[in-house]
């Protein structure tokens, strides 16, 4: 478990087009002080404010992406990529400048970000990392989803998923989290859908950006996309992936245990909304308080 919370070392710039708006749109990830979380800035708006921080009191869309939006009306869409890749890289706190609506998909992973973040460096901070630590069983349902968060020494993620197209079909990920796992494990599982659900989507404004190259698509237990897959597991990962970036709008990274059968965004977003409802569930503790206990318990 990491002591000190970290920012990057120096500013990181990449273009693409995003998964829902097609639009082509610069990010630039920079470094931040202590303290400061992750807070994003449209910088193609101006004469209101720009600062959304990645925060769940923010959230305002969570269909097919998770979205947050300030007082002023500066929205920012298909965060969960990048907010994973902070999560899974040790990264606290960070600000993101973004040209447009929402972030670039690239590839339909975290991979692009990681490499973003390896590229800028990171940076020990002086303070110690702060933690939401679950106190208490929380759970939530939403159709056939369920999510639950339950006490944990770190922070596990228990995924089950069941498609009725036979390619992806039910399977199940137990992800642990450490310094490593992320990039080993879950950055670099795609996004993916199904071919009959794209036009429906469409419809309704999303995924106007989508591409084999940014998402699988899959069509009656067949992958369109040329490239195989990259884990035979990979849809699982995915969802682990996105789990995890939406976890991280708790502000602070969580310690304790979600078990999520069938997750999407919207499901993860009540679950954290569930887990601030009531402040029994949860303690906010230290780096240093963690290890005075351990300490002790030696």
């Amino acid at each position: 478990m990491l002591d000190r919370q970290n920012t990057i070392n120096t500013s990181s710039t990449r273009s693409g087009i995003g998964l829902h708006s097609a639009r082509l749109v610069v990010i630039t990830i920079r470094p931040a002080p202590v303290d400061t979380g992750i807070v994003f800035y449209r910088s193609d708006l101006t004469g209101i404010d720009t600062a959304i921080p990645a925060h769940i009191n923010n959230v305002s869309d969570v269909s097919l992406n998770t979205s947050i939006c300030n007082s002023d009306g500066a929205e920012i869409g298909t965060i969960e990529h990048l907010m994973a890749a902070f999560a899974g890289m040790g990264i606290d706190n960070a600000y993101v400048d973004v040209s447009g609506p929402e972030l670039p998909a690239f590839d339909g992973s975290s991979d692009r970000y990681c490499q973003m973040i390896t590229e800028a460096g990171i940076k020990e901070q002086s303070d110690p990392r702060r933690y939401i630590k679950v106190l208490k069983p929380v759970s939530v349902e939403f159709h056939q989803a369920v999510s639950t968060l339950t006490p944990s020494s770190a922070l596990h993620i228990s995924t089950k998923i069941d498609f009725s197209d036979p390619f992806i079909g039910a399977s199940q990920y137990f992800y642990v989290h450490d310094e490593n796992s992320f990039v080993n494990e879950l950055s670099a599982a795609r996004t993916f859908c199904l071919y009959k659900d794209v036009s429906q989507m469409r419809a309704a404004g999303y995924a106007i950006g989508g591409s084999l190259d940014n998402a699988i698509v899959v069509k009656d237990g067949q992958m369109l996309n040329e490239t195989p897959l990259r884990y035979t597991d990979e849809f699982v990962r995915h969802k682990t992936l996105d789990c995890l970036g939406d976890m991280r709008l708790a502000g602070l990274g969580i310690i304790g245990h979600m078990t999520t059968s069938r997750p999407g965004h919207r499901i993860n977003s009540e679950l954290l909304k569930a887990l601030f409802s009531d402040e029994s569930n949860y303690i906010i503790v230290t780096s240093d308080e963690l290890n005075d206990a351990e300490e002790k318990v030696a």
